[in-house]
């Protein structure tokens, strides 16, 4: 009995909406070899909890009250050591996925994942396969945000104009009027101000601007 506890895959399930996270916690406790040894509601909670326990996986909401962005949160957890994180979340978005998987999270799975699907990825993350994707977000086809365009990102985080910008990017504001033009398309954003949002959102603003 005791062997056999010790050959379960030790989980914590991170997630703000309490519906959600007690399913979860129910169905995965069910499964024979998972053993749920934490639960949280906040990032600083779960990544204490992350901690102090040393999980096998952590089940990662993305959005979360406390969290400073996805960029941020995933860097954070992805920064334990020996435990592997897998991203749980409503949010689809091609650009967010990019980010994301770019902090080195091993997994990515949307909520609409039946719960048969997200206990398979834990084992195949637990046992070193990743990163894995659900289905629905094929990373081939999403578009890549380039170095050039997150340092851009970055300076309309920091507050800058685009004269500003114009100024540190030794080009014309018009010319940033028109990449900016080019990353609403490419993001699927409606707005420069909403760009802006999203940029600070996702912890641009703090990054060390490189071209």
């Amino acid at each position: 009995m005791s062997k056999k506890s010790k050959s379960k895959i030790k989980l914590v399930l991170v997630e703000d909406h309490e519906a959600t996270l007690k399913g979860l916690k129910s169905e995965l406790s069910a499964e024979p070899d998972f053993e749920v040894i934490g639960i949280a509601t906040t990032s600083e909670e779960g990544l204490n909890l992350a901690r102090s326990l040393n999980p096998n996986v952590v089940l990662l909401d993305l959005h979360l009250p406390d969290s400073e962005g996805p960029k941020s949160l995933t860097e954070s957890f992805c920064a334990l050591q020996q435990t592997r994180v897998i991203v749980f979340s409503g949010d689809a978005r091609a650009a967010i996925l990019q980010i994301v998987l770019q902090t080195g999270v091993s997994g990515y799975l949307l909520k609409s994942e039946p719960i048969a699907k997200v206990a398979e990825a834990i084992r195949r993350v637990n046992s070193g396969d990743a990163p894995v994707i659900s289905n629905e977000l094929d990373t081939t086809q999403h578009p890549k945000v380039t170095g050039a365009e997150q340092h851009l990102l970055t300076l309309l985080a920091r507050g800058m104009k685009y004269q500003e910008i114009g100024e540190k990017r030794f080009t014309s504001p018009e010319t940033v009027r028109k990449q900016v033009d080019a990353l609403l398309d490419k993001l699927g954003v409606e707005s420069r101000e909403a760009l802006i949002a999203w940029a600070v959102d996702n912890g641009y603003g703090k990054l060390d601007p490189a071209p």
